[in-house]
């Protein structure tokens, strides 16, 4: 079966909001035997969603829609699903009891306006939404399948989860999926890509090669009859891969470099401290943010408190300068491990990260965009953690 997403809203094409929820759902499908081919955003006008709904039907088995399902003028996706399949709308009582009921829970009599989300197609059945006021549709006409989902991403997974995956998995006739992502460094795409080309291509379990910000992912699905028979599927590609690569493997499934490397010092009994230039606080968010922080994280110096403004002024941005701020971190709030990012070079875009403990000092560097502050702050953090995770992983401080 093949599949085809429209993401539906004028946001979208004015690049207000970053389309998250097709690759979601693409992401969900890939473990069900189901292929999407197309991928569309549309505005929301009456005209263009009609059209591109009557097109994905003649092209596709199954169309998915996110977005529209409000209860405003400009929420469309129901009319344009009426009009491709030729049916007339009608209010569906029990949506309608549901939808007042949501509202008086809330405390709030329900306004006109949203009597439209009860509304209902014959061959559509209602897709609940236990997170907002846009029930879904799940439509069956001709062989053919048409999904519209609510837009707002929480709302999206919870639909998905609990209505949608389950009955796309039983259609399909794939049974259950099981996933496994393996994530790894030191390997680049293409090398891994190589080492591994002979289990790339089989359908089940199916492989991919994914390149992030912390390395290179490798995903696994499986798909049987129940959970146990797909994660059966996938043991034997997980092995065969960590043999050949295992060495490069630094975690798995959720696992970030940041809790990667506060496992590693709390292990160590270590605590850690910050000293950040062109991060400008980033790297230290990141490491607040674990549930864990008090076990090890000591704090962060930025630039204007007193001893990491003087350790700017007289550090170099180069090794030498990264290992003395990386020194200045760790003596100034009495940690084991001190990390540094130095400000950026704005000549080439070159920002050094020195770390230091008694068992040895590491100094990495990373090209980055100067002239874009945020992503600069996001991606010298990222480089930092990734960094500091391998250096602890193997052994160098």
């Amino acid at each position: 079966m093949n599949a085809e997403i429209l993401a539906v809203g004028h946001e979208l094409l004015m690049g207000e909001i970053v389309d998250t929820n097709s690759s979601y759902i693409a992401q969900q499908l890939a473990g069900t035997g189901i292929t999407v081919r197309w991928m569309s955003h549309i505005g929301d006008n009456i005209d263009h969603l009609s059209e591109a709904f009557k097109r994905g039907l003649k092209r596709s088995d199954i169309v998915i829609s996110t977005g529209g399902l409000g209860p405003t003028s400009d929420d469309l996706t129901r009319e344009a699903v009426s009009n491709a399949v030729d049916e007339e709308m009608n209010v569906d009582p029990d949506i309608l009891s549901w939808l007042e009921a949501v509202f008086a829970n809330r405390g709030m009599e329900m306004p006109p306006t949203n009597i439209k989300q009860a509304m209902l197609i014959p061959s559509a059945t209602s897709i609940p939404n236990p997170d907002g006021t846009a029930p879904g549709w799940w439509v069956e006409k001709d062989g053919k399948h048409v999904v519209i989902m609510p837009g707002p991403p929480r709302e999206l997974k919870q639909v998905w989860e609990v209505t949608v995956g389950p009955r796309f998995a039983e259609i399909s006739g794939t049974g259950v999926t099981a996933t496994r992502t393996l994530k790894t460094l030191g390997l680049s795409e293409g090398g891994i890509d190589e080492i591994l080309s002979e289990l790339f291509g089989q359908e089940n379990p199916y492989l991919g090669i994914y390149a992030h910000t912390d390395g290179i992912h490798l995903r696994m699905i499986g798909r049987g009859l129940d959970q146990s028979a797909a994660e059966k599927v996938i043991g034997p590609v997980e092995a065969e891969i960590r043999r050949l690569i295992g060495d490069s493997i630094w975690g798995t499934d959720e696992d970030t470099p940041a809790g990667r490397a506060a496992s590693i010092l709390i292990d160590r009994n270590q605590t850690l401290a910050v000293v950040e230039g062109a991060s400008a606080g980033a790297l230290a968010s990141m490491l607040h943010a674990l549930p864990e922080r008090e076990s090890f994280f000591r704090g962060a110096l930025v630039p204007g408190s007193g001893p990491v403004h003087a350790g700017h002024d007289t550090a170099s941005i180069d090794e030498n300068g990264a290992v003395t701020l990386a020194h200045l971190a760790r003596e100034s709030l009495s940690a084991d491990v001190g990390i540094s990012v130095t400000p950026v070079d704005m000549t080439d875009g070159i920002v050094y990260i020195g770390m230091v403990s008694n068992s040895g000092t590491h100094v990495a560097k990373g090209r980055f965009p100067r002239h874009n502050p945020e992503w600069l702050m996001q991606r010298s953090a990222t480089t930092a953690i990734v960094q500091l995770m391998d250096a602890l992983s193997s052994d160098r401080i």
